[in-house]
């Protein structure tokens, strides 16, 4: 691991963890090389939701809202990464100074985007759920005999 002043560099083996979900978000990851499952626990049921690879950042979203990880990351096999300090990312952001911070709006933007994408999927799934739904319970009403007891 070298160590300067702003940056770490670490390097993890294959199945390491880099971070886990709800651990505090001390460092933002800049992948150098080799590639990291994200990974979601939700009732006990372990996910991988992404792989991250060369080029990309993580652990961003725990650092600028200061909430807890909402995922853990784990190297899928021997992953170098930069490790930026939560408080030297703030400095940059307030003074503009760090090249980080245009791939890091890229990585935000990219991430709205994707969210918004899921949102309106999701949104157009529940509204065809609805029509269906509605459908069925009028052809059930339709199919009712009335009791002539």
């Amino acid at each position: 691991m070298t160590n300067n002043s702003k940056f770490l560099t670490k390097d993890f083996a294959a199945g390491e963890i880099l971070f886990s979900q709800g651990d505090v978000g001390d460092y933002v990851f800049i992948i150098i090389n080799g590639s990291v499952d994200v990974c979601k626990e939700t009732n006990g049921n372990k996910e991988i939701v992404a792989r991250l690879a060369t080029g990309d950042i993580l652990g961003e979203m725990a650092v600028l809202t200061d909430e807890p990880r909402c995922a853990s990351c784990i190297a899928a096999e021997l992953t170098r990464v930069i490790m930026v300090k939560d408080r030297t990312l703030r400095l940059a952001l307030l003074n503009n100074d760090l090249p980080i911070l245009k791939p890091l709006t890229s990585q935000l933007i990219l991430r709205f985007k994707e969210a918004v994408q899921q949102a309106t999927y999701y949104r157009r799934k529940f509204k065809n759920l609805e029509k269906e739904i509605a459908a069925l319970k009028n052809k059930l009403q339709q199919n009712e005999r009335p009791d002539n007891s």
